[in-house]
């Protein structure tokens, strides 16, 4: 029995404005015309192109790399945030601001969250208005309790 080696599978190929498409609509959130008019590509291409795998596995590949590349940015944006904090907290000459660094810092670098406070305990003051139909303009008699009468 003889062994034959396995076929390595052909890689798919994909036109270059399928691709230009594809990383336009991930990475810059362009709707699907907008980012075949950018590459060049019919949206009917678009689509008919969208029901094959390979074309599937390029735009999930994709999606994986901006969000990793989107989480690797915020990681360096929030590292200079907290070297700024840090810094104003050590120099600023107004205590107010070295205050709210600590307070940054203190809270592993999420902005101090907002409180309000309301006390339900208060009764609202009572609305004074009251409509009056045109029939009762006529007839004091029948006009709402507490209401003008007439104008």
């Amino acid at each position: 029995m003889t062994k034959l080696p396995a076929v390595p599978s052909r890689h798919a190929r994909l036109s270059s404005k399928l691709r230009v498409a594809i990383h336009a609509r991930v990475t810059q959130g362009l709707t699907v015309t907008d980012a075949c008019k950018k590459a060049g590509l019919s949206t009917a291409g678009w689509f008919k192109a969208m029901q094959r795998p390979a074309v599937l596995a390029l735009c999930q590949e994709v999606q994986g790399k901006f969000v990793a590349d989107t989480d690797g940015m915020r990681a360096h944006a929030k590292a200079i945030a907290i070297t700024v904090a840090l810094d104003l907290m050590q120099n600023s000459k107004d205590e107010k601001i070295r205050a709210r660094m600590a307070e940054f810092l203190a809270g592993d670098g999420k902005a101090p969250s907002v409180s309000v406070s309301i006390d339900a305990r208060q009764a609202l003051p009572q609305a004074s208005y009251a409509f009056i139909r045109p029939d009762d303009l006529d007839a004091p008699s029948r006009a709402i309790e507490g209401a003008p009468e007439g104008r």
